[in-house]
């Protein structure tokens, strides 16, 4: 995108504004503070307006990914979590008061196993929900939607190695917060579902036993990893209250 800098109104995208071009510009390191301000307030309408009637599959992935959650930072996440479920509904076309049930829905279907086709879910729709469950959904919700993505990945390893590492708006991250406590339940849960999906894998030819079996151990010792770093930081938040 090029653009081009004036004293009155900032930065400006050169053509159409959409939603992209907006988070490329905020998210600009070349561009400074006052610029960006100077440019959402110029273009406060436009992008209003692009905000409001919808948001694409591709625009809405691009907002979560800039939107992280904080550790302990539970007010901050909750107002996070109602932007997420306002934005959500603007890319689905409903009203965010039908959100919740939409989620249900989508997730009674994934737990069928059922291709989306047959859901009747376009693809875009599915990837905005799994998005979002997998930054606010229940646990029950996010071992389903995560036995869905293995269960048709077309690189179950490399999906799992991806999804178990933070920062890929994966299962790794959920856990990240308090809020979401990795138990032992949930955690055998997470690894039933990839000993189920290996073992699936290595069936249909697509992985060797010995992938099977050396990933299978990585993932374990890999969820250890991560309930015991959960566990660590609520520690450290611990000493510092009573400190």
């Amino acid at each position: 995108m090029s653009l081009h800098v004036d004293k009155i109104s900032g930065i400006r995208p050169v053509g159409n504004l959409d939603l992209y071009k907006v988070r490329e510009v905020l998210a600009s390191s070349q561009i400074s503070s006052d610029q960006k301000i100077k440019f959402i307030r110029h273009n406060h309408a436009e992008i209003s307006h692009l905000v409001e009637e919808k948001i694409s599959s591709d625009d809405f992935k691009i907002i979560m990914d800039n939107r992280p959650l904080e550790l302990f930072k539970p007010f901050k996440n909750s107002y996070t979590k109602a932007g997420d479920k306002k934005l959500l509904a603007i890319a689905l076309g409903i009203k965010p008061n039908e959100v919740d049930n939409y989620i249900k829905n989508v997730n009674l279907q994934v737990r069928s196993m059922q291709d989306l086709n047959v859901m009747g879910l376009s693809k875009d729709n599915y990837k905005e929900v799994k998005t979002y469950v997998f930054r606010h959904g229940t646990k029950e919700q996010l071992i389903n939607f995560f036995d869905y993505e293995l269960s048709h990945a077309k690189n179950v390893l490399k999906m799992l190695y991806h999804t178990l590492e933070y920062n890929s708006g994966g299962v790794a991250d959920y856990f990240i917060r308090p809020i979401h406590r990795l138990d032992n339940g949930t955690m055998l849960g997470i690894y039933n579902v990839i000993d189920k999906n290996l073992k699936s894998s290595r069936s249909a030819g697509k992985i060797s036993d010995v992938q099977a079996q050396e990933t299978a151990e990585w993932a374990l010792a890999r969820i250890y990893q991560i309930q015991n770093n959960q566990s660590f930081h609520n520690a450290i938040k611990l000493r510092k209250e009573l400190s």
